[in-house]
C-alpha cells in the first residue's frame, strides 16, 4: 500500500496474538527432577531466568509423563505448608511431594489414599474451601461485592463444578477420561485447562458482497473484561457436558437464538490453545472448541440480548473491516479476539498477502497443548 509516496507494509495481527496468548507452558519431559521448570513469555518481555519456577502436579507417583496442572510458587508454598501440618497433627495429608535429594520439592501429586474420582473431588473441595475460608487467594476465590458497579457484581467463588482430565495412561479404559470436579473459579491456581466453545456468527451480504458479524459488547456488569467487544457466543464447558451442548445452550442463553436453528446450522470449525496469563501472572490455559453459524441476511433470526441472562449489553453488525480495526485497536477480549482471527484466516480474511507475518501468526494460534484432553 502506498500513502503519499510512501510504501506502508500492513499492518500485522502478530503482536495482538502475542497479547492474547502469551504465554507457553513448559515442553517437558516431566519425569526429571533435576529439571527446573518454567513458563516462555509469548511477547518476550519477561527474560526467561525471571519468570516463576513452576511445580507440576500430577495425578498420581506413579505416573509423571504428564501433568494436569502448573503450580506457581505461592500455591505450591500453600499446598506444602498442608502438608506438614497434616504430618504434625497425626493425619493423612491428601498430597504426596515429590522431592529431590537436597528435600527440595520438584512435583505434586495426589497421595495413593485420594485414589478415584469422586475422592479427589472432595479433597479439592475441601482444600478450596479451608482456603476461601483463610482468605488465602483473595482475588480467585473470594466473592467480593464491586460497589460500582450497577446492580452489584459478585465475582470469585461461583459453585460451578468444572472437568479435569486425567493423563491417557492413567484412564482404567478409554471411556472414563475424567480424573476429578473442581469449583471453576480455582482452576487457574493450580493451572489447569479450562475447557469451553466460542461462536461466530455471520452472514453475506448479497449487496455489498461484506461479510458482516453479529458482534455483542459484554455487560458492564461483567468480573472480566467489561464493556469489551466478544465474539458471538462463548461459554465455558460444564461437568458432564459436550461442546455441542455447551454451545447450543450458550446460543440460547446468550443470544436467545432458537436451540432448533442451533442445532440444524452449527459448524465446528476446529479448537484454539488459548494458552493466557492474566496480568496478576495466574495461569490461564484455555482449550475452546471453535464454532460458527451463518445465519439469514435478512434478520429473521438473528442474536438479542436476554435480560435474565445479564452477558450482554448489545449487539450490533460490524463488517469485517470494523472488526479487524476493533480487534487491532485492542477493543476485543483476548480469547474472543484469537477466535476471530482464527475465523479471518479459514475465510481467506488474514492471507500471506495481508499479513507481513502471516506464517508467525498461524504458528503462534496453533501451539502444542501439554496438559490432558478429555
Amino acid at each position: 500500500m502506498t500513502v503519499g509516496g510512501r510504501h506502508h507494509l500492513p499492518r500485522s495481527v502478530l503482536p495482538l496474538v502475542h497479547s492474547a496468548i502469551n504465554f507457553s507452558l513448559p515442553s517437558g519431559p516431566f519425569n526429571d527432577p533435576l529439571v527446573t521448570y518454567r513458563a516462555s513469555c509469548m511477547a518476550g518481555s519477561i527474560l526467561p531466568e525471571e519468570e516463576e519456577v513452576l511445580l507440576p502436579m500430577f495425578l498420581h507417583s506413579t505416573s509423571l509423563s504428564t501433568p494436569i496442572g502448573f503450580l506457581r510458587p505461592n500455591v505450591a508454598k500453600e499446598i506444602l505448608k498442608d502438608h506438614q501440618h497434616d504430618q504434625e497433627c497425626g493425619k493423612k495429608s491428601v498430597w504426596s511431594v515429590l522431592r529431590r535429594s537436597d528435600d527440595s520439592p520438584w512435583a505434586i501429586c495426589f497421595a495413593d489414599l485420594v485414589a478415584d474420582t469422586e475422592t479427589k473431588t472432595h479433597a479439592m473441595h475441601t482444600v478450596l474451601e479451608r482456603w476461601k475460608s483463610g482468605g488465602l487467594f483473595r482475588d480467585i476465590l473470594k466473592g467480593m461485592a464491586v460497589p460500582f458497579l450497577l446492580p452489584p457484581h459478585i465475582y470469585g467463588w461461583s459453585d460451578e463444578i468444572y472437568p479435569v482430565y486425567a493423563p491417557p495412561r492413567d484412564r482404567p479404559d478409554s471411556t472414563l477420561n475424567l480424573a476429578f470436579g473442581i469449583e471453576r473459579a480455582a482452576l487457574p491456581l493450580f493451572g489447569f485447562a479450562n475447557f469451553g466453545c466460542l461462536l461466530t456468527a455471520f452472514y453475506d451480504c448479497p449487496v455489498t458482497g461484506k461479510t458482516m458479524l453479529w458482534i455483542p459488547r459484554r455487560s458492564l456488569s461483567k468480573s472480566t473484561w467489561p464493556g469489551r467487544y466478544d465474539c458471538t457466543v462463548g461459554g465455558g464447558m460444564g461437568l458432564g457436558e459436550t461442546p455441542n451442548e455447551t454451545i447450543v445452550r450458550e446460543c440460547t442463553e446468550e443470544a436467545s437464538l432458537p436451540s432448533d436453528f442451533v442445532k440444524r446450522h452449527v459448524l465446528s470449525t476446529g479448537m484454539l490453545n488459548f494458552s493466557n496469563r492474566s496480568p496478576s501472572k495466574w495461569i490461564l490455559p484455555g482449550i475452546y472448541y471453535l464454532y460458527e453459524l451463518r445465519l439469514p441476511n435478512d434478520g429473521t433470526v438473528a442474536p438479542r440480548t436476554n435480560a435474565e441472562d445479564g452477558e450482554v449489553d448489545a449487539f450490533q453488525l460490524m463488517d469485517i473491516k470494523e472488526v479487524m480495526d476493533r480487534l487491532l485497536q485492542g477493543q476485543f477480549k483476548p480469547s474472543s479476539a484469537m477466535a476471530l482471527v482464527d475465523f479471518c484466516i479459514r475465510r481467506g480474511i488474514i492471507t500471506p498477502e495481508s499479513d507481513p507475518a502471516y506464517l508467525d501468526v498461524c504458528m503462534a494460534m496453533r501451539k502444542p497443548v501439554v496438559l490432558p484432553l478429555p
